[in-house]
């Protein structure tokens, strides 16, 4: 999906620097020789929106890699915070409790209260041995 989009894209800038190439003359207009005055060949021209249209697409590849590893890191995180969850519903110390589980870039915050200190830290090693957990940020509370 992320190599058609990229084609789609490159095909765009494409054709757009190509026609932006051709549009700066009118058929109204003469031409006019000025010896002082060089222009670029028509070969030149392409070769520059040929690279122009590269390095554009280059550019919006790059963005669009940055947006996709953004949203695959939420989706690293909320997968993280359904795992640890589970695995809080399955341990028969912690599943009546109201633990509350955030993750950001594979940190997992933990929130709510807990009957002791032996509860307390068996969330967090449960926390610290799910797959993509960075580190555990347990602020958890004992009655």
């Amino acid at each position: 999906m992320k190599n058609v989009s990229s084609i789609a894209a490159i095909s765009l800038v494409s054709s757009l620097a190509l026609f932006a190439a051709g549009c700066d003359r009118t058929p109204d207009e003469p031409e006019v020789a000025d010896p002082m005055v060089t222009e670029p060949s028509v070969s030149e021209r392409m070769d520059d929106a040929a690279n122009e249209t590269r390095s554009t697409a280059s550019d919006m590849g790059d963005s669009m890699e940055r947006r996709a590893d953004q949203a695959g890191q939420a989706i690293d995180d909320a997968s993280i915070t359904a795992t640890v969850k589970s695995k809080y519903l399955l341990d028969d110390t912690l599943k009546g409790l109201q633990i509350s589980v955030d993750t950001v870039q594979g940190v997992v915050s933990l929130t709510g209260t807990v009957q002791n200190d032996a509860a307390k830290e068996l969330a967090t090693q449960i926390a610290q041995g799910t797959e993509g957990v960075v580190r555990v940020d347990n602020q958890l509370t004992t009655q």
